[in-house]
C-alpha cells in the first residue's frame, strides 16, 4: 500500500489540511477503481468502512491478489470535519459559502471536454477503447488546467482529479435514519446489481440526471452525454459511479461496517478486480428490490411547523394517501396528518423532532413518475 497526502492550499493562516489516499494493486493496471467516504463529512459510516476495507486490501495485496489499481480515500472531506457548531458536526454544507460539499456546480469538466470534441469531432471513431483513452486525455488536461476559486472548489477538484479516469466510482454516504439504498444511471444498473445483492441495498434509485451535478453523476454523465452529443462514435459508458447510502448516521456499528467491507471486496472478486480463492466467494444474495426511478421519488414535506410524531420507519411500505407523520401544534391543540403521495417504499426518515414548513420528514421511493420532475434534495 501507498500512501499519499494531496495538501488543501489557502488554508487558513496557521492551519494546514491535506486529503489522505491510500493505493492498493499495481499502478498500472488496465482498471482503476475508486473509493470514498464521508464527503458529506457528518456521514461517517463509509468511514467506519472504510476503516474495516483497508486491512481486507492490505492483506489482499501482500498476497498478489489485486489485479487493479484501488484507491481508497477514507475520510474525503477534512474542510466538513473541522466544522462543529454547539456541539453539532455540521457536515453536508460549506459554512463560509453554503455550498453542499456533495454538488460539483462551479466544475465545468463535461462543457469543456465537449467544446474541444465539436472543435474537432473527426478524431472520434468506432474504436470504443481508442475513444476512452482520448476522452480521459481531455479530461486531465481540464482537471489539470481548473484553477479553484476557493476552499470547496480545491476539495472538490482534488476528488475528481483521483477519479476522473476510474472505471469503477463508489461514494460511501448515509442519510439520516434510512435503509442501505443505491443512486446510479440506468444504463449502468447492469454493473450496479451485483453489488446492491452484495451489500443486501433495499431500494435502488436510477436516474440519467438528477441535476445536482452530484460526484457520482458528475463523472457518470459525461460519458452518456457525449455518446448523445457523437452518435457517430462508439463512446461508451466508461465510469461506472454510483452513491451508496450506508443506512442512517447513527447506524456506527462494527459488524455492518465489517459486513459491508467483506460485501464491496466479493463485488471487486466478481469484477475481477480482486482474485479470491474459490472457498471464499460468496453465493450471489437474492436482489432486495427492483430499481425505482427517481421521478418516482417523493420528498414528503411538512405542510405546517409543529412537533414531529412519525408515523412510519425506514423500510416500511406506504400506500397513497396513508399518513407517514403527524405535525403537534400543542398550543392551539391541532394535530395535522402528513400523507404520502403515491404508493412507495420507505427508505428514509428525517432525524428532526420539530419541523418547519417545508421540511423533509419521509422519504419515498415508488415505480411510477410523479410527475415532480428528477431532483436530489438540497
Amino acid at each position: 500500500m501507498k500512501i499519499e497526502f494531496r495538501a488543501l492550499d489557502g488554508t487558513s493562516l496557521g492551519a494546514t489540511r491535506h486529503v489522505t489516499v491510500l493505493h492498493f494493486g499495481p499502478e498500472q493496471a488496465e482498471r482503476k477503481i475508486y473509493i470514498q467516504a464521508s464527503l458529506h463529512a457528518d456521514e461517517l459510516p463509509g468511514s467506519l468502512v472504510a476503516y474495516h476495507l483497508r486491512p481486507l486490501l492490505e492483506q489482499l495485496e501482500q498476497e498478489g491478489r489485486i489485479k487493479s489499481q484501488i484507491v481508497l480515500v477514507p475520510l474525503c472531506n477534512p474542510m466538513g470535519l473541522a466544522q462543529t457548531l454547539m456541539y453539532k458536526q455540521s457536515g453536508r454544507f460549506d459554512l463560509f459559502t453554503g455550498r453542499n460539499f456533495n454538488r460539483l456546480t462551479n466544475f465545468p469538466l463535461y462543457e469543456n471536454v465537449l467544446a474541444k470534441l465539436q472543435a474537432n469531432p473527426h478524431v472520434l471513431g468506432a474504436d470504443a477503447q481508442a475513444n476512452v483513452q482520448l476522452i480521459r486525455g481531455l479530461m486531465a488536461e481540464e482537471v489539470a488546467r481548473y484553477q479553484p476559486q476557493s476552499q470547496v472548489d480545491l476539495l472538490q477538484h482534488t476528488l475528481v482529479s483521483l477519479a476522473y479516469d476510474a472505471d469503477v466510482v463508489i461514494d460511501l454516504h448515509c442519510d439520516e435514519k434510512a435503509v442501505m439504498h443505491t443512486y446510479t444511471l440506468p444504463q449502468l444498473w447492469s454493473q450496479l446489481e451485483p453489488l446492491a445483492r452484495y451489500l443486501g441495498s433495499e431500494c435502488q434509485i436510477l436516474s440519467e440526471s438528477s441535476g445536482s451535478n452530484a460526484f457520482d453523476e458528475f463523472l457518470s454523465t459525461i460519458w452518456l452525454r457525449l455518446s448523445r452529443e457523437f452518435p457517430q462514435a462508439n463512446i461508451p459508458c466508461a465510469c461506472f459511479s454510483t452513491t451508496v447510502e450506508l443506512r442512517g448516521e447513527a447506524d456506527l456499528d462494527h459488524e455492518l461496517a465489517k459486513a459491508d467491507a467483506q460485501a464491496i471486496v466479493q463485488y471487486l472478486a466478481h469484477s475481477g478486480d480482486v482474485a479470491l480463492d474459490a472457498q471464499a466467494i460468496q453465493p450471489m444474495p437474492p436482489l432486495l428490490r427492483e430499481p425505482y426511478p427517481l421521478a418516482g421519488l417523493q420528498y414528503i414535506l411538512a405542510p405546517t411547523s409543529g412537533i414531529v410524531v412519525y408515523r412510519v420507519r425506514a423500510g416500511d411500505i406506504v400506500s397513497k394517501g396513508q399518513a407517514v407523520a403527524e405535525l403537534i401544534d400543542p398550543i392551539n391543540q391541532i394535530s395535522t396528518p402528513v400523507l404520502s403521495l403515491a404508493d412507495g417504499f420507505v427508505f428514509a426518515t428525517h432525524s428532526a423532532n420539530f419541523a418547519q414548513q417545508g421540511a423533509t420528514l419521509v422519504s419515498v421511493s415508488g415505480s411510477e413518475d410523479l410527475g415532480l420532475g428528477e431532483a436530489l434534495g438540497p
